[in-house]
């Protein structure tokens, strides 16, 4: 178990609050003061030194001390510093917030930048990061703010979170734990097929939800059928056997007009006027076979011309681009040259000179005539080893630009005769498909009209002549088949109002099919509905077992604090929650502060165990409560002292006596007590500055 206990918590300049010190000393205190005197700013200090949030849980609130007019004091620093003994080892914390103004060179004011904080550990001046990361280390955020707030656990966290704590605290109940532990429910282990309660209760749910509108939309659908169904079923029989009758003489009609239009006359007329029509198609492709078949080769050559000069044209581009480069490079090649030739004339005109030290730097006496002559002709040849290599390295680059010049020239020549030659076979082409062209037009105006054809337009007349014949003939035979038409229209329409009393009947029998299948259904959905009606009646009987076996587990754990985790709705489905009671009174309605505060020091309690923490408990408006429940950590309770009217009687007539007036007594009460000040239990106080 980790203790951490608050020694001291110094206020300096924060919201407020010009100088304030705390003395617990590791022990309960009690802090009066009246309303807006700074109580809860003492431990809005205390959460912004560790997290930098106030005891709302925002990070955006006000801590600088306002002017009476409601402006930010400026150019004042922020300061919270505490001392805390953990498992009995001291650590300070100090943390300060400043403005950030900045004077820029030739600038006569300064610029404001924003506000900065700096972080000291034991007196060390330390980073931001190091510093979060030593709180981290010493312990988690939200786990120190359920251990120092009575009230954060019920009203800082949802109820999905509240239960998820319960539940770490005491261990959740696995689905065969519950089933386990009562008779009535081994049926689930079966209906369950290894899933989960939850996942098993909403697929009940979605089934039992199907079920339902299905059973209320199948009479409807009965009814539906029933108010469609004709009067009296039909004899199928008997019309099934008239329409066989209609069909046979329908049949009969029908051969009687095919006997009339294929007449021998008229078939052999119309075979006639085929046999004319092939003859007219075979005269005019025998007039216009010959020049069309040598058009068409006249046309292929075209195109194989034209295909040909394509492939020579890319040939000859290809050709002049490449000259194109060939040049450029040329023009490059000569142009780092020219430098090279100007370092080199430049070199060779160059001559040795040699100025030599003849005295002595050290001792300040001429030197030997032999040493100044050797370093002479040390550097002659140093110079001449030099010269010489520069001037062979120009002549390598020089030959080697001038044979890539003479390549490049050598390349443009071939290239050149390329273009030429190409150009020469384009030309050659064009010349031939101007020929073929020619060629092409006299061999379309050759192609013969087939209609100035003596023998094709004697064709056409006789063409002319049968389709006459024909008509004459047909005009005959459409009288006697109007007729039979007639009578077949008539067999038809009767054939029709009898299928039509068949399609009915079938109707009639198909409909009460699917009524009986409704009923089926119906029925058979009852018996579902009965069958999902069981297995929610027992996953709600296991909720209900698993919620008093949940809360028995979890409610004794607690001294006064209770727990509801599920609620009835008024359709009798059980739904959860996690709603804190007290004596039976939810936290959130009807529950008065001093049961709120005992029942959060109890759940502090509880947590703290669990969490293996032992931290400083801030208890605000503890004016509430006649007798806090006793707690084995640090209490710091926050207290509005008793207003000096609400005093007893002979107290107030005591005072007054003292004081010389009610008037004075009440001044000198509040002079004292309605500051904000401490009270340890060694009696010792502490009182704002």
């Amino acid at each position: 178990m980790k203790d951490i206990k608050l020694i001291n918590l110094k206020l300096r300049n924060f919201k407020g609050v010009k100088e304030f010190e705390l003395n617990a000393n590791g022990h309960d205190v009690q802090v009066f003061g009246d309303n807006a005197t700074g109580k809860t700013t003492l431990y809005d200090a205390f959460l912004w030194l560790l997290f930098n949030k106030d005891s709302q849980n925002k990070t955006k609130f006000s801590l600088k001390t306002l002017t009476p007019d409601g402006q930010e004091m400026n150019n004042l620093e922020h300061e919270v510093e505490a001392s805390f003994l953990v498992d009995g080892q001291p650590l300070s914390l100090k943390k300060v917030h400043y403005e950030d103004w900045t004077q820029k060179r030739n600038a006569l004011e300064k610029t404001f930048k924003g506000h900065k904080n700096d972080y000291f550990i034991d007196d060390v001046p330390t980073p931001e990061s190091q510093y979060k990361k030593a709180i981290e280390t010493l312990i988690d955020e939200e786990v120190f703010k359920l251990l120092t707030s009575p009230t954060y656990f019920n009203e800082q966290f949802k109820w999905e979170k509240r239960r998820e704590i319960l539940l770490k605290i005491t261990g959740d109940l696995t689905d065969e734990e519950v089933i386990n532990a009562n008779e009535t429910l081994q049926e689930l282990t079966g209906i369950l097929n290894g899933k989960k309660i939850e996942d098993r209760k909403k697929i009940i749910a979605a089934k039992k939800k199907k079920i339902n509108e299905e059973i209320k939309n199948i009479p409807t659908r009965i009814s539906e059928i029933k108010n469609m169904l004709p009067e009296e079923k039909n004899d199928v029989a008997s019309i099934e056997g008239k329409i066989t009758v209609l069909e046979k003489e329908i049949d009969e009609h029908v051969t009687q007009i095919n006997s009339i239009q294929n007449g021998t006359a008229i078939v052999g007329k119309q075979q006639e006027l085929q046999q004319v029509v092939l003859d007219l198609e075979s005269i005019k492709r025998e007039l216009e076979s010959e020049s069309v078949e040598k058009a068409n080769k006249v046309m292929t050559k075209i195109h194989e011309e034209q295909s040909n000069i394509s492939i020579i044209t890319r040939k000859k581009e290809d050709a002049e681009h490449q000259i194109k480069r060939n040049k450029e490079e040329y023009e490059t090649t000569e142009k780092r040259l020219v430098p090279l030739r100007e370092e080199y004339n430049v070199l060779v005109a160059t001559e040795f000179t040699h100025e030599v030290e003849c005295v002595c730097p050290t001792c300040e006496q001429e030197l030997p005539s032999d040493q100044v002559e050797a370093a002479k002709e040390k550097a002659l040849v140093a110079f001449n080893l030099k010269k010489a290599q520069r001037l062979e390295e120009i002549q390598a680059s020089g030959k080697a630009g001038d044979k890539k010049k003479t390549e490049l020239l050598e390349q443009n020549e071939k290239l050149s005769a390329t273009v030429k030659a190409t150009q020469a076979s384009i030309e050659q082409k064009d010349n031939v498909i101007f020929r073929l062209e020619e060629e092409l037009e006299s061999l379309r105006a050759a192609v013969k009209d087939a209609r100035q054809d003596a023998k094709y337009q004697s064709k056409l007349q006789e063409q002319e002549k049968l389709k006459e014949v024909i008509k004459s003939l047909q005009e005959d035979a459409e009288t006697a088949v109007a007729g039979i038409e007639s009578a077949i229209a008539t067999l038809r329409a009767k054939r029709n109002e009898l299928n039509q009393q068949v399609a009915q009947h079938n109707h009639f029998v198909a409909s009460l099919k699917r009524i009986a299948e409704l009923e089926a259904q119906q029925e058979q959905l009852a018996k579902d509905f009965e069958e999902v009606e069981k297995e929610l009646f027992l996953i709600e009987e296991f909720t209900r077992i698993k919620v008093e076996m949940l809360d028995e587990k979890i409610n004794s754990k607690f001294k006064v604090a209770r727990f509801k985790l599920t609620h009835k709705q008024v359709d009798g489905t059980l739904v959860d929650v996690c709603e804190t009671t007290y004596n039976g009174v939810p936290y959130g309605s009807g529950l008065n502060n001093a049961a709120k505060i005992n029942v959060g020091l109890d759940i502090i309690q509880t947590l703290s165990e669990h969490y293996g923490f032992r931290v400083p408990i801030f208890v605000d408006n503890a004016e509430a409560v006649t007798q806090l429940i006793e707690m084995d950590t640090q209490v710091i309770s926050l207290i509005v002292p008793q207003s000096f009217g609400k005093f007893p009687k002979e107290i107030v007539e005591a005072l007054v006596s003292i004081h010389g007036s009610y008037e004075q007594a009440e001044a000198e009460w509040k002079n004292k007590y309605g500051q904000l000040r401490v009270e340890s239990q060694s009696g010792k106080e502490s009182e704002v500055a």
